[in-house]
């Protein structure tokens, strides 16, 4: 499949804004804003709860990002059983390459966060450095060209498996959707798969020309650091983040969720990100 040098376009590095109100606009627009001095942990969650302001229904720390816990979850993943199409999950263990674009919380499907924070405690000294990819604007690029036609509109109009091996979701959906609420939901992660069926085999090059595309924005597109003290406010429903590989074990990041209003769903639990919880579970 041929890629257009279009898609580094894509990736987005966001503009600083000086407090929740500004946030909250920025991201409306443009998908993600970054807030510097932010003293602790608790400053974060502090922070956004302010920019949720009234639409607050929840948030809070789902993941601490260190080395220790990479090499930890992933060994506990790593034992989970293949599931019937061969499939295997895994986490990022190794932290000196670079993770996958992906919605955070993408295994809760419906349950996953709308809005995320990410505050960096402590940077890696060499590497490490975040990306940021607007979904819409991948899927905009795409429609360009008039040989991507087909596969744009299998994005939009066609239901695919959003879960993850092991760890099915209650239904399908397009990669591209619109929520209740009116608000585009696209989504990547590396376990997006057609729906089993007749129909599998002809689908799966549209899942993978989506999933190549993705990647291409991360490796051509620009990367920006997240000092000590700076966290980036994101759209979680149409940004794909992550970051590239570093070797210093003393990096920290918290991802922090945020649920406002317009979420599709709200957990009333915890989240477990190892093993994940089913969407009965996650309703109580």
């Amino acid at each position: 499949m041929d890629l257009s040098p279009d898609l580094a376009t894509a990736c987005l590095v966001p503009r600083r804004v000086s407090g929740p109100e500004e946030a909250r606009d920025v991201v409306a627009t443009d998908g993600a804003a970054i807030i510097t001095g932010i003293a602790d942990e608790k400053a974060a969650i502090a922070f956004g709860t302010a920019m949720l302001g009234d639409d607050l229904v929840r948030v809070g720390r789902q993941i601490e990002a260190t080395a220790k816990r990479a090499l930890e979850d992933g060994a506990k993943v790593e034992d989970q059983p293949a599931d019937a199409r061969g499939r295997k999950r895994r986490l990022s263990r190794d932290i000196s390459l670079p993770m996958p674009p992906h919605n955070d919380g993408f295994a809760f499907g419906d349950f996953a966060p709308d809005r995320l924070f990410l505050f960096s405690a402590r940077p890696a000294v060499v590497g490490g450095e975040s990306f940021l990819i607007d979904g819409l604007k991948v899927l905009d690029i795409l429609a360009q060209d008039p040989a991507n036609a087909e596969m744009v509109r299998f994005c939009r109009t066609v239901d695919i498996d959003h879960s993850e091996p092991n760890f099915p979701q209650d239904g399908y959906s397009p990669i591209l959707r619109t929520t209740p609420s009116g608000r585009p939901q696209v989504r990547h992660h590396l376990y997006l798969a057609p729906v089993m069926g007749l129909d599998e085999a002809a689908q799966w090059p549209f899942v993978e020309h989506w999933k190549a595309a993705v990647t291409a924005a991360r490796d051509t597109g620009p990367r920006f650091r997240l000092e000590a003290g700076d966290m980036a406010c994101v759209d979680n429903y149409r940004i794909f983040h992550g970051r590239h590989g570093y070797t210093d074990p003393a990096r920290v990041l918290y991802s922090i969720w945020g649920w406002s209003t317009s979420a599709v769903a709200v957990p009333t639990g915890e989240l477990d990100i190892v093993n994940p919880q089913t969407s009965a579970q996650l309703a109580g």
